[in-house]
This record gives C-alpha cells, sequence and structure tokens, in this order.
C-alpha cells in the first residue's frame, strides 16, 4: 500500500505524511510515569488492513515498536530532567521533542489475529503506532557489533 505523501520543503527537509498501522490500548490515559506504564500489559491493535502483516511475528519475542507521541505539546531543546540534570532534547526520552516519535522495546506475550500483547510498551491509550519491528540480536544488539 503506497498512501504515503512526501512534501518537500527546502533541499534537505522534507514533511512527510504518515499513516498509523494501529494504536494503543492499555489503562493509562497521562504519560506522568512512563516506568509505570512498561510495567502493565498493552495491546497494539493493528487496524484490519495490515493485519496480514503480521505474519510470523510470534517468531520474535522482543519487537521495536515506533510511535506518535499525539499528547505532546511543545518541546524545549534544553531542559532540566527528573534528575534535575540539563540535557538536550536529543540527550533524553522526552516525550517533548521537535518530531514526536517514540521508539520502545517491547516483549511480545501473546497475538490474537490482529491484536499484539506485550510488556514494556511506554504508550498512553490511543497512541498511534507508526511500525513494528521485530528486535535481531545479531542486528539490534550493540554488544554483537564488531563495527564500532
Amino acid at each position: 500500500m503506497s498512501g504515503n505523501v512526501k512534501e518537500f520543503s527546502g533541499e534537505n527537509k522534507k514533511i512527510f505524511k504518515i499513516h498509523p498501522i494501529g494504536y494503543v490500548e492499555n489503562s493509562f490515559f497521562e504519560s506522568d510515569d512512563p516506568e509505570k506504564i512498561r510495567k502493565e500489559d498493552s495491546h497494539i491493535v493493528i487496524y484490519p488492513e495490515y493485519e496480514e502483516g503480521l505474519y510470523r511475528i510470534e517468531e520474535y519475542e522482543f519487537l521495536n515498536v515506533i510511535f506518535y507521541f499525539h499528547k505532546s505539546s511543545g518541546y524545549s531543546l534544553k531542559r532540566k530532567r527528573r534528575e534535575g540534570e540539563i540535557k538536550g532534547v536529543f540527550a533524553s526520552r522526552s516525550p517533548h521533542r521537535p518530531c514526536p516519535l517514540g521508539l520502545t522495546l517491547v516483549k511480545l506475550m501473546k497475538r490474537e489475529r490482529n491484536r499484539l500483547k506485550v510488556k514494556g510498551l511506554d504508550a498512553i491509550n490511543g497512541t498511534p503506532v507508526l511500525d513494528i519491528k521485530p528486535y535481531v540480536e545479531k542486528i539490534d544488539s550493540v554488544s554483537l557489533h564488531q563495527n564500532f
């Protein structure tokens, strides 16, 4: 399916229109405590037109989930973190970013048709899911990379 629209703004700046493939279901409506959210189970509901893309996803224990911080508003390029330390936005996991995308590694607990039960997701109820990729140790594990 090719529904992506690209608008070019300047030589290296692109504006992309991206459509979600699904959304998050859980009992959290605010993201005040991401650690608490990660400890609870969540479901990723994939829209029916993308369900076939889940074929054989059960073969993977862990998944990388890319999502959109839909309730994020505004950002600062530098700000004080919870620990009191000042960091740049790209040196933090804050949802308040110029491009509010989230990336989290989750454990796949179960698949039921177009629903994935996962643990470790720090997204709130209703969060749009943009993509899911399997965690492949020989590709994703920092300790196994020889090129660094």
